[in-house]
């Protein structure tokens, strides 16, 4: 059997899945006071791409200022528990927008958080994956 014919066998729903996986969180346990976890899923190649290019200058390189608000969008994009778009959530925390409640909740976690999110998501850093080949 080839590739495609293996691919063809595989149930359409399979394709659609979005995986999703539990992280625990020191600066939400330490919010509400008890172990808590954050639950992630896999964000959309297009919608990572271009959460990825905000953290840009106009010449493609990374501007390093944006590093962080462009980790709270992935953040905001890939975060479903707790929902931070939730708009009483929002409104109690005072911000506008769920990358600005990441922000305020998750603080340095922001960076760990959106690192795992684009791993669940099928991009991993050119660099571990060329590691992981050699090894």
């Amino acid at each position: 059997m080839n590739l495609v014919e293996r691919l063809l066998a595989v149930d359409k729903g399979e394709f659609d899945k979005i995986e999703t996986k539990k992280l625990k969180s020191k600066q939400l346990s330490k919010i509400v006071g008890e172990d808590a976890e954050v639950t992630i899923q896999a964000v959309d190649g297009d919608l990572f791409g271009g959460l990825s290019a905000s953290g840009l200058d106009e010449e493609g390189e990374v501007d390093y200022g944006r590093a962080f608000s462009t980790n709270a969008k992935i953040a905001a994009a890939g975060i479903i528990e707790p929902d931070l778009k939730n708009e009483q959530l929002l409104k109690h925390l005072g911000v506008a927008t769920p990358a600005d409640a990441a922000k305020k909740i998750f603080k340095g976690e922001i960076n760990r958080i959106s690192t795992e999110i684009a791993k669940l998501s099928g991009f991993e850093n050119e660099e571990t994956t060329d590691k992981t080949v050699k090894n």
